[in-house]
């Protein structure tokens, strides 16, 4: 039995959330002022594992910090949540990377300087084990290196040989380039949201993407916003609607959060059906608080809000 129920690998950041009504800058030394400001937990990987800690997994992280008070700040940060830190290392010459994101209402831009967000190397995972967790999710896979992206399917491979499942969460790709055949192939569960699911699969609807994605053997769970989320199992295409939850301040890994939310509701035992409820309900209720994991629900209220029997 593996240490880990699972393992995140990827981007571990923080972000500095700035939310007000008019957040445009002006150059020329101009200042305006924001409503509120607060330094969170960031990164696609670290919402993700803080989120899946919440829901009652045993959790580790996998990246990259620098020797500085950034760094130090997530360490801090992931341990109070009870992940684990044994495979986040510290690279002492360069800083850890941080995002500041401009919130505006229902909108926000983000800034990102990555430091050693995309530091994780293929010498990374050649240090974990075959079988490092009883699920292995990757975040952020457009901001790691062209080398530890070549590396990565081969190490997915290892893992699922191990009897490991894998999932993949690519996030957006600021190339514009939406490359993730070899990736795809070496996962279980692909994460998109609708808009990565049309630009990686290349087509313009749902239906072509999916039956273009799926033809290796992989679930594609797919996150649409105000419209839930959907999968197609059994060749039969299901559906779960977002709760009426009530007090919205962002939804700042929101996605990441119903990442957790499917993986944990899946090792749980739950089928796919139920595990999307869980997924939705999961990043849903994660917008009642500033940042990624503020609002982050555990287990039981998670089964609550997607209708299911605790």
């Amino acid at each position: 039995m593996p240490q880990l129920d699972l393992l995140v690998i990827g981007d571990i950041n923080p972000d500095l959330v700035i939310s007000g009504e008019d957040l445009h800058p002006d150059f020329g030394q101009a200042e305006i002022i924001a409503e509120h400001a607060s330094l969170v937990v960031g990164g696609s990987a670290s919402i993700t594992a803080v989120g899946a800690a919440r829901l009652g997994l045993r959790t580790g992280a996998c990246g990259v910090v620098g020797d500085d008070s950034l760094g130090k700040f997530m360490f801090d940060q992931l341990e109070a949540a009870g992940v684990a830190t044994d495979h986040l290392r510290v690279e002492e010459l360069r800083p850890t990377g941080i995002s500041a994101v401009l919130v505006e209402r229902d909108d926000r831009a983000i800034i990102t300087a990555p430091g050693t967000i995309s530091d994780l190397a293929p010498e990374d995972l050649d240090m974990l084990g075959d079988v490092p967790a009883a699920h292995v999710h990757v975040s952020s896979y457009y901001l790691m290196s062209p080398a530890f992206r070549t590396a990565l399917p081969a190490h997915l491979r290892r893992f699922r040989t191990n009897g490991c499942t894998t999932s993949i969460d690519t996030n957006w790709d600021p190339s514009g380039e939406w490359l993730l055949d070899d990736a795809l192939a070496a996962v279980d569960l692909f994460l998109p949201n609708k808009t990565e699911l049309l630009e990686i699969a290349g087509r313009s609807s749902i239906g072509d993407a999916l039956d273009v994605l799926t033809r290796g053997g992989c679930t594609v769970v797919v996150k649409a916003g105000e419209d839930g989320a959907f999968t197609r199992s059994d060749g039969l295409m299901i559906r779960a609607p977002i709760p009426a939850i009530t007090g919205f301040v962002d939804a700042i890994g929101a996605g990441d959060s119903f990442n957790a939310g499917f993986i944990a509701a899946r090792h749980h035992g739950l089928g796919v059906a139920d595990a999307l409820k869980v997924a939705v309900a999961v990043g849903s209720l994660s917008t009642r608080a500033a940042g990624g994991t503020g609002g982050q629900p555990d287990w039981g209220e998670a089964l609550l809000w997607a209708g299911l029997e605790p």
